[in-house]
């Protein structure tokens, strides 16, 4: 009996050990992600042409990546490997839309709109577990994420504004939003089958030549003109996608879907750290306060996470 015990208590230990490894990873991936528009923002080329460098740059370093990993063999009915591919497809096509639809939601609204819009994605989650999978959200969750997501609306509320002429720009946010929370869903689903380096390889893969397609569609020029823009896309490539992205997928497959949804909260927080580092921008003591209450929002969520279920 003893022996029983002390194999439970290992185990326990192990699991909480694995959800703090998850945490920190979901943390510093949002933040590498969150530098996105930093880096947009400094460099030259249009946002879509942007977001095809940050697919193409990544794809060469997760093809070296996962080719260089021992492949695991695991059977597999042949209905669930065709299921598994089409999923593996929906992330890269989930993941390209959300892109398309940011990047022109910026150009045509508010961009405290576009942020707000995107950053709804926890309600997304919440209702496609709910349809989809079944799952359904406890009152700690459904608390954590009214509080992150008051905090992520305070933090933008003196920069939004609606009209009818930011109506596209405002639908585009909302689907921006729906497609993350949709990509999220469908990384979640293969959890334990494959690992966040193969997941991010297919996503990246699928991604990178729809998003060429679109910004030659727009007529944006893809080519970098300087040194500087080069050094910006290479770095957007492998610090958001590579790292970025690949810590976010491997957090997701060791955590709950709708848990991880609340923990990328931090993004915005820290798109504002950076925007005031990097772009020298004031941080007003309004989005100080919807920085602290986000940020409670996602302690609340993750110190309750090994105490309630999705």
């Amino acid at each position: 009996m003893a022996q029983i015990e002390k194999m439970k208590s290992r185990e326990v230990i192990m699991r909480n050990r694995e959800q703090n490894l998850a945490i920190i990873a979901l943390l510093f991936g949002a933040s590498a992600t969150s530098l996105s528009p930093i880096f947009i923002r400094l460099s030259d080329l249009e946002p879509l042409a942007s977001a095809f460098h940050r697919m193409a740059w990544a794809l060469p370093i997760l093809w070296i990546w996962l080719l260089s990993q021992r492949p695991v063999k695991k059977a597999c009915p042949t209905t669930k490997r065709i299921r598994d591919v089409w999923l593996l497809i929906a992330c890269g096509v989930f993941f390209s839309i959300d892109l398309i639809a940011l990047h022109l939601s910026i150009e045509l609204t508010a961009v405290a709109n576009a942020i707000l819009f995107l950053n709804m994605q926890p309600i997304y989650i919440i209702i496609g577990s709910w349809v989809f999978l079944r799952t359904r959200p406890s009152l700690i969750l459904v608390l954590s994420i009214a509080i992150t997501l008051c905090g992520a609306f305070i933090m933008v509320e003196q920069s939004i504004t609606f009209g009818h002429t930011m109506l596209v720009g405002d639908i585009l946010g909302l689907i921006a939003g729906i497609c993350y929370a949709g990509f999220i869903l469908a990384a979640s689903h293969l959890r334990g089958r494959y690992n966040s380096v193969k997941i991010n390889v297919w996503t990246v893969s699928i991604a990178c030549p729809l998003l060429f397609i679109t910004t030659v569609f727009f007529g944006q020029p893809v080519v970098p003109q300087s040194l500087k823009d080069w050094s910006l896309m290479l770095a957007l490539g492998i610090i958001t996608q590579a790292i970025g992205q690949g810590l976010i997928i491997w957090g997701l497959i060791h955590l709950s879907t709708n848990f991880s949804s609340i923990t990328l909260m931090v993004a915005p927080v820290a798109s504002t750290l950076f925007a005031w580092v990097f772009l020298d921008e004031l941080i007003s003591a309004q989005q100080l306060l919807g920085m602290v209450i986000v940020l409670g929002g996602i302690y609340f969520s993750n110190r309750t996470l090994s105490n309630a279920g999705d």
